[in-house]
């Protein structure tokens, strides 16, 4: 079979296929926009949860430190208490009394 007179022929819909490329950059547009709104969208979610974490993160940090404040200052209250009495125990001089706390 000669095929050499055969012509190409034309696509066939070739205006549909104008269409069809604006159809689907249209709905590309559309995935792009709905894609960066709900990358926006969790990136601001995250953001927001971040602050609070942190804040929750600070509050404890803070409250730990008031415990450790308040420990510490038990601590002393008791020292000074019991300094007294320990220098009161007969044999004992400053220096041991000092030590023995």
């Amino acid at each position: 079979m000669d095929l050499s007179a055969t012509q190409p022929q034309p696509a066939r819909n070739q205006g549909d296929s104008t269409f069809s490329k604006k159809k689907k950059k249209k709905i590309s547009d559309a995935n792009d926009h709905i894609s960066s709104t709900s990358f926006h969208d969790a990136a601001t979610l995250l953001a927001k949860n971040i602050r609070i974490v942190g804040t929750e993160i600070s509050r404890s940090i803070a409250f730990e430190v008031l415990i450790q404040q308040k420990s510490e200052m038990t601590i002393q209250e008791r020292v000074l208490k019991l300094y007294p009495t320990l220098c009161e125990v007969e044999g004992l001089t400053e220096d041991e009394c000092y030590r023995a706390l």
